[in-house]
């Protein structure tokens, strides 16, 4: 595996791979690797030539208040699992290149960026769109891969591919979670011992509406109402919502018809959880 950190040294590393024309698999990844990051990586090592996996903490998506300066960081484990998923480069740009002082470009989508966790989120959605137009272009892979748990930021960097005309695929990969159900995510390290049941409840209780509105055993509403009772006797400290919503616009839906998602966003003490079910 290469490890690069300039966008010079990443060009030359591509040149041979571009010159003969192989595929070229892009994973983006803020560090703090876990098994779903790794899913990522196989899954564009089966389907492409050339593997790329970054890791840049995108100081852009993050609000004024959030935990930008706390995320973990752990360079070395995590270069030692890219090596071990088999990446073929490992990219770690700054945020010095990619956004100088001169920089003064934002790309957003309105629309699919103010809804969900965007109404709580008002300016993240624009940072990573903004973040991986700039990457996508420099970049140039064959596809990206995105996992399916962050699902409305995978609805919006869709729109973004779309609507650039950028000639690649967006590859999404299943949700991984723990055996009890939990999403893989780098902020799970932030929960309490305690608090882990609470997180895990959440895919369960998500597992059990779809199962509700698959059998159309009430309204939407009544459903989505019974679920966020569910979580909060489960012990969530706040739900920002629990909605069902059409896959591709993410508008919210009166009526489940498969391809449907139902997706959350709850806390668990000071942490923030977001999954996802299809329905």
């Amino acid at each position: 595996m290469i490890v690069v950190r300039s966008t010079a040294e990443l060009q030359r590393a591509l040149a041979e791979p571009r010159a003969q024309g192989k595929s070229i698999g892009y994973v983006p990844t803020m560090g703090a690797l876990h098994e779903g990051h790794l899913a990522l990586v196989r899954e564009a090592k089966v389907r492409d030539d050339v593997v790329v996996a970054s890791i840049f903490v995108n100081p852009l998506q993050f609000g004024p208040d959030e935990d930008f300066d706390t995320y973990p960081r752990d360079e070395e484990r995590d270069l030692g699992l890219c090596e071990k998923a088999e990446a073929d480069i490992a990219w770690l740009p700054t945020a010095q290149e990619l956004f100088p002082p001169s920089f003064g470009l934002t790309v957003a989508v309105p629309r699919l960026s103010a809804v969900l966790c965007g109404e709580r989120r008002p300016t993240h959605f624009a940072g990573v769109t903004t973040e991986m137009s700039k990457i996508l272009i420099l970049l140039a892979p064959t596809a990206v891969y995105l996992g399916e748990k962050d699902f409305q930021q995978l609805v919006v960097l869709r729109a973004v591919v779309r609507d650039l005309g950028l000639p690649l695929e967006v590859r999404s990969v299943p949700t991984v979670r723990e055996v009890d159900g939990l999403a893989l995510s780098s902020r799970n390290a932030y929960l309490a011992v305690a608090e882990r049941p609470i997180a895990a409840s959440l895919f369960r209780i998500l597992s059990e509406l779809a199962t509700q509105l698959r059998a159309e055993t009430g309204s939407v509403a009544t459903v989505l109402d019974a679920g966020r009772a569910a979580l909060t006797q489960a012990g969530a400290h706040r739900i920002d919502y629990v909605e069902l919503v059409d896959s591709e616009t993410l508008d919210p839906v009166a009526a489940a018809t498969a391809g449907n998602r139902l997706v959350a966003a709850i806390w668990v003490g000071s942490t923030r959880l977001i999954d996802n079910v299809e329905v």
